[in-house]
């Protein structure tokens, strides 16, 4: 557990720092450290992934027959999931008058999340006990609310 901490202050730390530093620069500078953090993005992610995968792991308690077969799955959930998101987080980017059209789209992802979880259990079902398949979704909500609760805690790297 403390590893798991450590790695997601560091996570933390670097998405600071490197806040911070895009706060201070200006003109070109900061123009161009846009640009790159863009390329590096996907390697925080990546690194991000990793980190909350490794807690859902710790969580489950995998065998390795299970973990082989799991993971595909959960990454395939993984994708479904962001497909929406990005959807959502576009719906809620532009703000429209009167709202009514935006709020039913959100609606809709929402419902769409709630039907990818509904598939994906019973999916997981299949690879693992139907205790352990709610559990993955116990462990992702668990996962975030940590991580909220270290960032309002403000720690750093230990």
């Amino acid at each position: 557990m403390t590893r798991l901490i450590k790695n997601i202050s560091v996570l933390l730390l670097l998405l600071c720092v490197s806040l911070a530093v895009r706060a201070q620069r200006g003109g070109q500078a900061a123009f161009r450290q846009r640009n790159e953090a863009r390329v590096m993005r996907p390697n925080v992610a990546k690194r991000f992934d990793q980190i909350k995968k490794n807690y859902i792991a710790r969580q489950l308690n995998l065998t390795p027959e299970q973990s082989a077969r799991f993971w595909p799955m959960y990454d395939a959930y993984q994708a479904e999931l962001d497909e929406i998101l990005i959807l959502r987080r576009q719906n809620n980017t532009n703000v429209q008058p009167g709202g009514e059209d935006q709020f039913d789209r959100e609606l809709t992802y929402q419902q769409r999340i709630t039907a990818a979880q509904k598939k994906y259990y019973h999916e997981f079902c299949n690879v693992l006990p139907p205790d352990k398949a709610a559990q993955v979704f116990k462990s992702e909500r668990d996962f975030k609310f940590e991580l909220l609760r270290r960032l309002k805690e403000g720690h750093g790297p230990e």
